[in-house]
């Protein structure tokens, strides 16, 4: 069985589209609507990567990936964002800039896992 890809956006209607999108493209994918619900996610998953929005109330799709480090340092994440750049100056991680074609997703979900 493949791993699963984590779509952690709290924007439902986002994240299914996101979900759909990587479904058409032969992935398994599990979504969580909140940073702690993402957290849960990888813990109770086999998940290969994490796609985490920035803006989540909470907990910021950076501060989660932080704590995914510390669960699993291997796990790549990438994060998504329509917000400025300051908001994921701190991280490593790639961004995918919202809004984005399926086909950019795609790509990078594809460079990642």
């Amino acid at each position: 069985m493949t791993r699963q890809i984590l779509v952690a956006d709290d924007n439902r209607g986002f994240a299914d589209l996101v979900r759909a999108t990587l479904e058409e493209a032969g992935f398994d994918v599990v979504t969580a609507s909140s940073g702690l619900a993402a957290v849960a996610a990888v813990q109770n998953n086999d998940i290969g990567l994490a796609i985490l929005d920035v803006l989540m109330p909470g907990i910021s799709g950076d501060a989660v990936a932080e704590r995914l480090k510390q669960i699993d340092p291997a796990l790549p994440v990438l994060l998504m964002t329509g917000a400025s750049d300051d908001f994921v100056a701190a991280s490593d991680a790639p961004v995918l800039r919202k809004p984005f074609a399926g086909e950019e997703l795609v790509a990078a979900v594809r460079q990642l896992v």
